[in-house]
């Protein structure tokens, strides 16, 4: 999303302002004859020397408007270095954007790479690990040292295992690439759901069918993880809804997870890094994240980021 330029206010639009309403006055005064009628009313105060009155208030005019004219000028240079500043800024904060969403993709890409690597290379070795052991432990008799041992290979293997596709998870989402960020979705929050069964969740996930980038496809699932990470660490909520939403006539996405936890835990979740993390990775992509206490109870986190429908459908 471009960031909005400041602009230095048009002078000349005063000008044409100040022209005209002399113009005006330049053919009222005609019209009435003011100046006659001034000389004529001051006539008979020349004795008090106030004839001299209307000569007096034009010289303090001139002197009104030549102080008017230099403080504008001083009020002119401020508004020109304020929009200057102003502008730089505006540069910086959309090199800094488009810095932290560069960092989000090679963060990724070395994820992907990672969990690439342990699933070919360590998760292979395990797998043949663990099937040496059942081997051994299937050739020798049941309950002599060989066999123990080579069970105790099994079961630690088997944990190691285990292990290794946690951690695929966390870094890269094998359903993300196979099944799509909707259907990603919707097997994390499944899986929430067998974890912790006292815990009602609710989801609505709006997105199936819609082209979307590597970046923004990322960003929504880490968004979800992340939120939903925090209330099962900081909040003891019974309730859990999760919305992720895409409209083509608005051109935006729209996330939202809410919980029914306490207001205390929840805002010091607020705090948490990983909200922190969340809100870099919404405004790189030009969006708003909020976060807030629910009435009369619970936590919620929404995110809103523009989307480019039609040039994603044209890639």
């Amino acid at each position: 999303m471009a960031v909005p330029r400041v602009r230095s206010p048009r002078v000349w639009r005063d000008m044409l302002v100040i022209f005209g309403v002399t113009v005006l006055f330049f053919f009222c005064a005609s019209y009435l004859e003011l100046s006659e009628k001034v000389a004529h009313l001051t006539e008979s105060m020349e004795a008090w020397q106030l004839d001299e009155l209307p000569l007096v208030l034009l010289v303090i005019f001139i002197l009104m408007v030549s102080v008017l004219s230099r403080r504008t000028r001083q009020l002119r240079k401020k508004t020109d270095l304020q929009i200057e500043i102003q502008n730089k800024l505006a540069t910086a904060l959309d090199q800094n954007r488009r810095l932290t969403r560069k960092n989000i993709e090679i963060q990724e890409a070395e994820r992907r790479t990672i969990a690439r690597e342990l699933h070919d290379e360590f998760g292979q070795s395990m797998n043949a690990i663990m099937i040496d052991g059942v081997a051994i432990r299937n050739s020798v008799p049941n309950g002599s040292d060989l066999y123990e041992q080579a069970k105790s290979i099994v079961d630690v293997s088997g944990k190691l295992f285990s292990g290794v596709r946690d951690l695929l998870k966390q870094l890269r989402p094998v359903a993300l690439d196979e099944l799509g960020v909707a259907a990603a979705l919707e097997y994390m929050i499944d899986e929430w759901r067998r974890r912790f069964e006292n815990v009602s969740w609710a989801s609505t996930i709006d997105i199936e069918g819609m082209s979307l980038d590597e970046t923004v496809n990322i960003t929504i699932y880490r968004f979800v993880q992340e939120a939903l990470t925090n209330i099962v660490r900081h909040s003891d909520a019974t309730e859990v809804e999760v919305i992720v939403i895409g409209s083509k006539t608005d051109e935006n996405i729209t996330i939202e997870v809410r919980d029914n936890g306490s207001n205390k835990e929840s805002a010091e979740s607020a705090d948490g890094v990983g909200l922190v993390g969340l809100r870099e990775r919404v405004e790189s992509l030009g969006g708003v994240f909020e976060s807030g206490v629910n009435m009369p109870s619970g936590f919620f986190v929404t995110a809103h980021f523009p989307i480019d429908w039609r040039t994603l459908e044209l890639d």
